[in-house]
């Protein structure tokens, strides 16, 4: 065969272009110990540019879309992104995509944000495939296409567990929906009191609160950046008392090297201790150990031995393990139907690996009927928990600063790629007129609304209810409105049910229809306590209402019969209720003022007559 093509050396330019390119990400990101310097990196990237780098232009652009360093400029940005998406650069022409898709400083273009997005995932920008996989999912400007779904988001998945494999896990990622906080406590404020709780009690030696401690600092969790260093001291404080999560703890990051030198040695000894303890960590670390035979003999039989000890207990990476060992038939029989209930109990808790090899297994039909369906919805799991759903967290922390403007460009771009938590409070911010950035806030509040209630969102059902029933960014339309209410309703919600009994009750969108109003309305008295109260309030009057129309009933009745019996007798006919109720509700007001003056006229004869009695009895003396 031909000799492979010898990669052509870089010249002192390209290195140079390198260079400033890297200075500027460390810069820009704070990566590899660099502290955040956000003008040299514009510094950087704009040297960079000029020595035609397009990744060095996509990043200019960045941060003039997202004003990091510089005033936003979007008409800027754009300028970058056009010229490095001519070049192929992936990044660039998935920027570009974003802004066509969200008419966000330009005019909307859905189509060719279509076609940008489909060259940038295909220059394996795992964003662009992430929002293509979900395009395809949903069916959202392109054909619904499950397996084009799947291999779209199948590249960023695959990134996702390459990461976690090399024993980087991701940060937690925290999704807050702002439509559901309403005056309650802040979750940032509720985080804040969290944190406070267990440094006060870990400074007190509480080794529970040490541990919870050491487990927020290492998932960077409840607001807290990820830090493996401060995640091991406090592990290192709880392992002193004894405390068997933190030996088990401990031991997986020194079996793994994660912020430590790893050492089989060390790891084994926090193992056993723990193991001692009856700590479910420890035996699965031991277990992974023996497995291995890392520090031990290896010993498959060991392994699955201690991997069901921590199973029972709950543990999620033992039981993901007994899945691996049935799937690849390691010192066990080979047994899919295994491999896949233990794969979906750690699936259950989150585990990301237990996901991916669901998926594989749904997708292929190894020990389960192929469904591509069931494998996407997997797939997509996955492919979310990828470093960039941090967007959501950055975005949540920009809207509580009141920099709503800047929040509102995260979530959308979150919201592109398919991430339904986003999707509601892009809605939300629109719906609230939170932004400047439109002058058609509702139109595209709308439109939010529908592609998260396409994710399942009930509130978003509601919403769009709501919307098409005022005629809110769109016509009034009250089919549309209940069917939407009618959605949220068989998801159990009560303002939705509410909703429904009002429109029966009054003939609104629907057959007036005084005993379903009744229904649903006290089945919105079930389904939530807050609609107690009102539902209490409109079924009083509600029951008036039946009243007054069961009496006009009788009346009429009574009418025609003795219409029909005394008519043609005597020439006298009692007109039916369509005659004078009409009448009666034309003129309500006179009537009402008429009954009131007969009342207080009677009130001052009596008041008279009772008067000329008292004159009239003889005085006593």
């Amino acid at each position: 065969g031909q000799a492979k093509e010898e990669e052509k050396p870089e010249t002192p330019e390209q290195r140079r272009v390198r260079e400033l390119v890297e200075e500027g990400m460390r810069c820009l990101s704070g990566i590899n110990n660099t502290k955040i310097d956000l003008n040299k990196a514009m510094d950087s990237f704009t040297q960079a540019s000029a020595l035609g780098s397009l990744r060095a232009k996509s990043y200019m652009g960045e941060m003039y879309k997202h004003g990091k360093g510089v005033d936003v400029d979007i008409d800027k940005a754009r300028e970058l992104f056009t010229i490095a998406a001519a070049g192929g650069d992936a990044a660039a022409q998935r920027n570009l995509a974003f802004l066509y898709a969200s008419g966000i400083g330009m005019e909307e273009d859905r189509m060719r944000a279509i076609l940008y997005y489909h060259f940038a995932a295909t220059g394996n920008d795992h964003l662009a495939q992430l929002a293509m996989g979900y395009r395809h999912m949903y069916g959202v400007d392109v054909p619904k296409n499950c397996q084009a779904a799947v291999e779209y988001y199948l590249p960023a998945a695959e990134a996702v567990v390459r990461e976690v494999q090399q024993f980087r896990p991701p940060p937690m990622m925290e999704r807050h929906a702002l439509a559901s906080e309403g005056s309650k406590p802040r979750p940032s404020d509720q985080d804040e009191d969290v944190v406070d709780y267990y440094q006060y009690s870990a400074a007190r030696g509480d080794a529970s609160a040490q541990v919870a401690l050491g487990q927020l600092h290492y998932f960077g969790a409840r607001g807290l950046e990820q830090d493996y260093g401060e995640a091991l001291r406090w592990y290192e404080k709880a392992g002193e008392q004894g405390d068997g999560n933190a030996l088990g703890h401990m031991g997986n990051m020194y079996v793994q090297g994660i912020h430590v030198k790893a050492s089989n040695e060390t790891a084994l000894r926090l193992f056993k201790k723990g193991v001692e303890k009856g700590n479910p960590v420890a035996i699965n670390g031991l277990g992974y150990m023996h497995m291995y035979g890392m520090g031990v003999d290896q010993s498959f039989s060991e392994a699955m031995k201690l991997f069901s000890q921590a199973a029972e207990q709950g543990n999620q990476e033992a039981r993901f393990n007994l899945g691996a060992m049935y799937i690849t038939g390691l010192g066990v029989t080979k047994d899919y139907a295994k491999a896949i209930y233990y794969f979906t109990l750690a699936a259950n808790r989150g585990h990301m690996l237990a996901l991916y090899n669901l998926a594989m297994m749904h997708l292929n039909g190894f020990g389960t009927p192929r469904s591509c369906n069931n494998a996407l919805q997997f797939i997509k799991s996955v492919a979310e928990r990828g470093s960039w759903g941090l967007r959501l967290q950055d975005a949540y922390k920009l809207y509580r600063a009141g920099e709503v403007d800047y929040a509102l460009l995260l979530y959308s771009e979150a919201a592109e790629l398919g991430y339904e938590v986003a999707q509601g409070n892009v809605a939300h911010i629109y719906d609230e007129g939170g932004s400047k950035m439109t002058t058609d806030s509702k139109r595209k509040a709308l439109a939010a609304y529908e592609i998260s209630a396409q994710q399942g969102a009930v509130g978003a059902d509601l919403k769009i209810g709501d919307f098409y029933y005022y005629g809110m960014g769109t016509e009034v339309n009250y089919r549309k409105a209940v069917t939407h209410y009618r959605a949220a309703s068989e998801a159990r919600n009560a303002q939705a049910m509410f909703n429904l009994a009002y429109m029966h009750e009054h003939g609104i969108g629907l057959p007036q229809d005084l005993h379903l109003a009744k229904r649903f309305y006290d089945m919105a008295a079930e389904t939530s306590q807050d609609a107690v109260w009102p539902v209490a309030l409109c079924r009083t009057k509600l029951l008036l209402s039946m009243a007054v129309t069961e009496f006009v009933e009788y009346v009429d009745q009574v009418s025609l019969r003795l219409s029909t019996q005394y008519g043609p007798k005597y020439g006298i006919w009692l007109p039916p209720s369509t005659v004078w109720l009409p009448w009666l509700e034309q003129q309500w007001d006179l009537i009402l003022i008429a009954i009131l003056v007969c009342q207080l006229s009677f009130v001052l004869l009596l008041r008279s007559h009772m008067s000329a009695a008292r004159l009239a009895q003889p005085a006593r003396r």
